[in-house]
């Protein structure tokens, strides 16, 4: 009886929120052209006032001359909110993510971890603008092209704009 209480004292607390982004961007450099689309929605529960579990999912498309890539990401996390000071929240990330893009018959499989810090600010009980402003986080991809296979690692640090997200989300 005492883990249903608690579990239902979770449930009642706990608080969903979707959101997520989206993106375009456009490049030229010499005479070639590169666009890119991007959507990223987000779904999360908060566990309490400083827990939650989410997961991003997201679709790429981009075209640079000749040469479409499409790939697709999935990004559970779970975030820890450490400050609270009147509308803004101060939180980070740790997470893992998987991804797959594939362009021709170049093919890339990618998993990853890392932590993420960032900012919330609500602008009332129901939205959210969050921005993620960097990483710490671990990268292996495995390209495949026909029956070539490369392998390679990243290691990325930084709190910049390199990997700045941003973000609305709705509260239930």
């Amino acid at each position: 009886m005492t883990l249903a209480a608690i579990a239902m004292a979770t449930t009642m607390n706990a608080q969903f929120y979707v959101g997520g982004g989206v993106g375009y961007s456009h490049s030229k450099v010499g005479d070639v052209k590169a666009d890119q689309f991007k959507i990223l929605p987000e779904f999360g529960y908060n566990l309490d006032d400083q827990i939650s579990l989410g997961v991003s999912v997201g679709y790429t498309h981009s075209k640079s001359d000749d040469i479409k890539t499409d790939g697709f990401e999935i990004a559970p996390y779970l975030r820890y909110t450490f400050v609270k000071w009147n509308m803004v929240n101060a939180f980070v990330d740790l997470g893992i993510d998987y991804a797959y893009t594939k362009a021709d018959e170049v093919k890339v499989n990618a998993i990853g971890a890392g932590v993420f810090p960032g900012l919330a600010v609500n602008l009332n009980d129901k939205i959210s603008f969050v921005t993620k402003i960097g990483a710490l986080s671990y990268v292996h991809a495995n390209t495949k092209r026909g029956d070539a296979e490369v392998k390679g690692d990243e290691f990325n640090i930084g709190i910049d704009g390199s990997d700045l997200q941003f973000s609305v989300y709705y509260n239930f």
